[in-house]
């Protein structure tokens, strides 16, 4: 079939496509509509996805209220050459984020959604995705400031997701194809 000989039936079926699809970016409350672990696997993959958007949001404009909502209020984050770490719980992970380089200095904070890997298991999946950081991001002087990734186990409490059991750790060298975690 040639674009000139595109039917009714195909042109409606397109359009309505198109239609869903634009509805759900423009009102992103749709795909949260039916968020119980019983849910399609789609729904739940698009909400993780805003989860880790949600983060990338918080470190960038340097929003605590926001990254903490985005956190179970008994999470563990483990950092990979920390001796401090683990931190467990809100006061512990606030602490954390406070002194952490996005929150003490301006960065923009960049993932590779390409590299981004979920695989839900009812109300709880496993989430990698890699963080990078430009400093001074609105300066001629731009550099990376970071390189990260952040993984494990997020959950759906109550019909939100949030991060329950994560480490993070140097995501360096940069690698289109190599993941470091596990």
């Amino acid at each position: 079939m040639t674009t000139q000989q595109i039917s009714r039936r195909a042109l409606c079926k397109g359009l309505s496509g198109t239609a869903m699809g634009a509805a759900v970016l423009a009102l992103p409350g749709l795909a949260r509509a039916d968020s119980h672990p019983g849910s399609p696997e789609s729904v739940q993959v698009a909400e993780i996805y805003q989860l880790q958007a949600a983060f990338h949001r918080a470190k960038t404009t340097q929003d605590l209220d926001l990254m903490m909502s985005l956190w179970a209020p008994d999470a563990t984050l483990n950092v990979q050459g920390d001796p401090k770490s683990p931190y467990i719980g809100a006061a512990a992970l606030s602490a954390f984020w406070q002194n952490s380089g996005s929150f003490t200095h301006r960065r923009f904070s960049l993932v590779p959604s390409f590299k981004t890997q979920i695989d839900v298991n009812g109300d709880q999946a496993t989430l990698y995705f890699e963080c990078h950081d430009i400093g001074d991001y609105d300066l001629a002087s731009r550099f990376i400031a970071s390189d990260t990734f952040l993984a494990g186990t997020v959950r759906d409490i109550g019909g939100t997701w949030v991060f329950y059991n994560m480490t993070a750790g140097k995501s360096a060298p940069l690698s289109a194809d190599h993941y470091y975690f596990p």
